[in-house]
C-alpha cells in the first residue's frame, strides 16, 4: 500500500478508501490508484487486516463431524445446512465449513476467523468443539452433545425413536433388528453388545438405540433379543452392508427393521429386494428424517420426521441473536418430530 501511495503521491489512507470507501474519491484518482495497484502486483487491503481492525468477521463456522464429501453426500445433512445459510443470510453473514475429523481439528478451529459456530453431531468431548468454547467463542451444538456448555438445537431423539419401535411392536413384530451408523469413531462394523453401546460417543446415534430399546424391552411378545447392528457410516452403501447381514441369518430373521436414518433404512430396503423379500409383507423397514427421497421409495419409507431445515436456521438465528444467545445459556432447544406411516410398514406375518 505504501509503494502505491508513493507511486501516486497520495496518502495510505487515499489507497485504502480507493477500495473501502470509493465514495470519498473522484473517479479519476480512483482509477489511477486502482491501475497502479496493478501495475505493482497490489491486490488490495488485507482482509485478515480488516477483520483485526473491525473485531468482527461476519462469518460463522460450522463444524461437521463428518470428512466434508460424506457430509455433502448425506440429504439431511445438506437440508441441516441449507437451513443455516438461510439464517446467516438474513443477517449478511458467510459461512466457512470446518471438519472435525484428524489431528488438526482443534486447531483448525483455533484459528478460524469466525464470529461463532454451529457444532452439527459433535462426540462427546470433541476436541474441536473444545477449542471452541476454550476460545470462548459463541457457541451453538446442533444434536448433541447436549451439557457440553453451551446451547443445544436437537430434538427428543429418544422419544422419537421409542415412537418408531412401538409402531412396529403394536404391528406383532416379534423379531426386530436395527441398524445405527457409528456410536465411536473407531470405524467399527457389526453386532452391538451392551458394553460397546455404555461406551457411545455420539448422543443422536446412541439416543435413538437406547429410544429403540427401551420400548423393545418392555415388549412381552418379542421371540428373542433384538439385534442391534453398527455401520461406520451413513450411506446407502452402509445401510445395503448391514441389511444383507440381518436378513439373511440363518435363523431368527428379523420380520422388522429400524434404522437411525433414512439413508441407511434406504439400503435396507435394497437389501430386501436383492434377496427377494416382500416389504412389507415378510419385512416391514422403519427410517428417520424424512429426507425427500424417504416418500419417493417403492414402498415409500414409513420414518420419523424431523425439521432438520428449521433447525439448522435456528442455530444461525441464535448465533445472530447475542440477546436471545445470552438467554439460552446453556439450555436444550427442542423441535417437534412425528411418525409419519408410510407403506414400508404392516402386520407381522404369521408366527
Amino acid at each position: 500500500m505504501a509503494e502505491v501511495a508513493d507511486a501516486c503521491g497520495v496518502s495510505r489512507m487515499t489507497v485504502s478508501n480507493a477500495y473501502n470507501r470509493p465514495d470519498q474519491l473522484s473517479a479519476g484518482l480512483r482509477r489511477r490508484i486502482l491501475d497502479t495497484a496493478e501495475t505493482l502486483g497490489y491486490g488490495g487491503p488485507s482482509p485478515a487486516g480488516r477483520v483485526l481492525k473491525r473485531g468482527r468477521s461476519d462469518v460463522l463456522g460450522v463444524l461437521l463431524a463428518e470428512a466434508l464429501p460424506s457430509a455433502f453426500g448425506d440429504p439431511g445433512t445438506l437440508s441441516f445446512l441449507h437451513g443455516v445459510t438461510a439464517g446467516a443470510a438474513e443477517g449478511g453473514l458467510s459461512l466457512q465449513l470446518i471438519p472435525a475429523g484428524g489431528p488438526d481439528a482443534g486447531s483448525r478451529v483455533r484459528d478460524a476467523a469466525v464470529d461463532g459456530l454451529i457444532a452439527f453431531a459433535a462426540a462427546d468431548g470433541d476436541p474441536a468443539l473444545e477449542s471452541a468454547l476454550a476460545r470462548h467463542l459463541p457457541t451453538v451444538v446442533a444434536g448433541g452433545p447436549r451439557g457440553a456448555g453451551c446451547a443445544c438445537v436437537t430434538i427428543d431423539n429418544r422419544a422419537a425413536a421409542a415412537s418408531a419401535a412401538a409402531h412396529v411392536a403394536d404391528l406383532g413384530h416379534g423379531q426386530v433388528a436395527m441398524v445405527t451408523w457409528r456410536l465411536r469413531g473407531d470405524g467399527y462394523c457389526g453386532e452391538v453388545d451392551r458394553r460397546r453401546l455404555g461406551t457411545a460417543s455420539f448422543e443422536v446415534a446412541r439416543e435413538r438405540t437406547l429410544g429403540w430399546l427401551e420400548v423393545l424391552g418392555e415388549r412381552r411378545k418379542l421371540r428373542g433379543a433384538p439385534v442391534l447392528w453398527e455401520q461406520p457410516g451413513n450411506t446407502a452403501a452402509d445401510g445395503l452392508h448391514a441389511g444383507l447381514a440381518l436378513l439373511r441369518r440363518a435363523s431368527g430373521r428379523p420380520t422388522a427393521v429400524l434404522a437411525a436414518t433414512d439413508v441407511l433404512a434406504l439400503g435396507v430396503l435394497q437389501a430386501a429386494r436383492g434377496l427377494g423379500l416382500e416389504v412389507p409383507g415378510e419385512v416391514s423397514v422403519v427410517g428417520f428424517d424424512d429426507i425427500e427421497e424417504a416418500g419417493r421409495a417403492r414402498p415409500a419409507l414409513t420414518t420419523v420426521s424431523q425439521p432438520l431445515y428449521e433447525q439448522g436456521r435456528d442455530c444461525a438465528s441464535l448465533l445472530i441473536d447475542a440477546a436471545r444467545l445470552a438467554a439460552a445459556g446453556e439450555a436444550t432447544i427442542l423441535h417437534d418430530t412425528c411418525l409419519v406411516v408410510r407403506s414400508s410398514t404392516g402386520p407381522a406375518g404369521p408366527w
